[in-house]
């Protein structure tokens, strides 16, 4: 039985000795008594979680807020530039319209001007008159 005992106490000595570095790593603060020891660690150990959480989510949240800010801005540039095709292209059928509706214009009044008889207009305009 006392073999059994100083086997296991060996075995606990050996693995205290082998892994020390991650025992005081996990462990870091040690005192007198054990409970203040533990609650150290315990505190220690949750305001590392708390800080490593806290971490990540801030991390998260630039990483969303970043690429939301450039989906945003790529949907505004896309939309700016259709804008933009669009009106260059209203414009240039505008300019084209216009264009077309001068000449057509400039060629009834020429037609006009041209085949323009004054005795002839002033017949049909005293002929339209019932004066009696």
């Amino acid at each position: 039985m006392f073999i059994k005992l100083g086997i296991i106490a060996g075995i606990i000595i050996l693995g205290g000795m082998v892994f020390s570095n991650e025992i005081s790593t996990i462990f870091p603060s040690t005192s007198a008594t054990v409970s203040d020891s533990l609650k150290n660690d315990v505190s220690n150990l949750s305001s590392n979680a708390a800080n490593s959480v806290e971490q990540r989510i801030d991390d998260s949240v630039d990483k969303i807020t970043e690429k939301t800010s450039n989906a945003i801005t790529n949907e505004i540039n896309e939309v700016g530039e259709k804008i933009q095709n669009e009106i260059s292209d209203v414009k240039e059928s505008s300019q084209k319209a216009i264009q077309n509706e001068i000449s057509d214009v400039k060629e009834s009044s020429q037609q006009v001007i041209t085949n323009f008889n004054p005795l002839e207009s002033i017949q049909n305009a005293f002929a339209n008159l019932n004066l009696f």
